[in-house]
């Protein structure tokens, strides 16, 4: 009877360490939502960052398909983009180009947004930018 009461209580004990050692789903892992992000075609990103900026910013029916026009035509060139340096071997030299790239697109979202709406847009690119700071930081 001990025995076997010994042997229940090291079943138990064992069974938990093993329940504590799976492993996490990838979304909430840090960085697991980039590696899905990854997955997305840039028609599927444009998609889902138009919807993100007509919550955030309350794009008007109007101005939401130009928005995801835009976004498009920038995830379309920033996949060419690192196609292009991943085929190099490199990416060194993609920082710049996607820096001009943002730009460029940046330029175009102002003339569509109203004064209000791009000043909301640059806060929540600056958030972004910080949380991931903060996460390389980490």
């Amino acid at each position: 009877m001990k025995k076997m009461l010994a042997l229940l209580i090291a079943a138990t004990a064992l069974s938990g360490n093993a329940a504590a050692q799976t492993t996490i789903p990838a979304q909430s892992r840090p960085g697991g939502l980039a590696q899905n992000r990854q997955n997305l075609s840039p028609e599927q990103r444009a998609d889902r960052q138009a919807q993100h900026l007509t919550t955030q910013l309350g794009l008007s029916a109007d101005q939401t398909p130009k928005v995801r026009a835009i976004v498009l035509a920038q995830a379309q060139e920033i996949e060419t983009l690192r196609d292009k340096y991943t085929a190099a071997g490199s990416r060194q030299g993609l920082g710049p180009d996607l820096k001009a790239t943002q730009e460029k697109y940046d330029a175009q979202l102002k003339a569509v947004l109203t004064a209000e709406q791009y000043t909301a847009y640059t806060q929540l690119r600056a958030d972004r930018l910080e949380k991931v700071r903060q996460r390389r930081a980490n």
